[in-house]
């Protein structure tokens, strides 16, 4: 009997995960681990490496984002007062680009090009980001808590009783995608099978495709989401049994996309109910699965 592991809470893996991502940066990892430390707000997502298109084409990374309040905050390192031009450029777009604000820690001092400032007066620029980050959080009547740990539960979703693509909706596993159906994945052996039936409903079943499997079947999703393009890539008599099964079968498919996000986390997305183009997997010789629905209610 296989034993279901229990996953770690959401939230605490994206912070492992972010803090992870920004380990080689050791002056931004310090400042934002002691912004996270004394905010002390499970409520408000961070945000690293949030990139910013400028109007000359180029990309700005923001060094942290606080999505829900519109805050950016920048760690600057005494070397940037070699790039004082390039730095204004960037940071006056920014914020006039995304319409938020911007809060910047200064490491160097600011009277000795190339010096660093002391932990103490770093310290005390954190402490000042960090009134100013409340300051704003208090401002919001209508704060939406970042709350990823009930949003990629099972039960959120039973309770909510549909899926929307618009929503972003999405859950950690294969299991909680079936658990919200009363369902199980099904397997051959040890193999789990791609698709899990939905009771009582001969005509849907449930997909969780990625772009690559192993054993040579590969999954192709067009840019606008709109259209899945399923075969095997090394067997053609596999490929060509399964578009005739697909066929026999015309069943819809309510589908999940593994992906992962700018953390390397990996989650299955709702994308919408999927049904079969026979005539254009006939004549490509592999299933080809357009979008139908954008959503589906339990």
């Amino acid at each position: 009997m296989r034993q279901k592991k229990a996953p770690i809470d959401y939230q605490l893996e994206y912070m492992e995960h972010l803090f992870f991502c920004i380990k080689h940066k050791k002056t931004e990892s310090y400042v934002i681990h002691r912004i996270w430390d004394k905010l002390d707000d499970m409520r408000i997502r961070f945000v690293v490496q949030q990139k910013v298109e400028l109007p000359n084409g180029r990309y700005a990374l923001a060094d942290l984002y606080l999505p829900q309040i519109g805050i950016f905050v920048e760690i600057n390192e005494p070397f940037h007062a070699f790039q004082k031009k390039e730095d204004d450029y960037r940071n006056e777009n920014i914020i006039k680009l995304t319409q938020n604000d911007q809060f910047i820690i200064s490491c160097g001092n600011p009277n000795k090009d190339g010096e660093w400032l002391s932990l103490n007066e770093i310290h005390q620029q954190i402490d000042q980001c960090v009134a100013f980050i409340k300051e704003r959080i208090n401002q919001i009547q209508d704060l939406k808590p970042w709350d990823m740990s009930k949003w990629l539960s099972v039960e959120y979703h039973k309770q909510k009783g549909v899926f929307k693509a618009e929503d972003n909706d999405q859950l950690r596993t294969i299991d909680d995608i079936c658990a919200v159906f009363n369902t199980k994945p099904k397997y051959h052996g040890y193999l789990r099978v791609g698709t899990a039936s939905v009771p009582n409903k001969e005509k849907l079943e449930i997909w969780y495709p990625n772009i690559h499997n192993r054993s040579g079947w590969s999954n192709h999703l067009s840019e606008d989401q709109d259209t899945f393009e399923e075969f095997n890539e090394k067997d053609e008599i596999k490929r060509k049994k399964h578009v005739d099964t697909c066929i026999e079968d015309n069943k819809l498919r309510i589908t999940f996309f593994r992906h992962k996000d700018e953390l390397g986390m990996e989650f299955y997305k709702f994308i919408g109910i999927f049904a079969l183009d026979i005539e254009e997997s006939k004549k490509q010789n592999k299933c080809i699965w357009r979008r139908k629905s954008r959503e589906y209610k339990l």
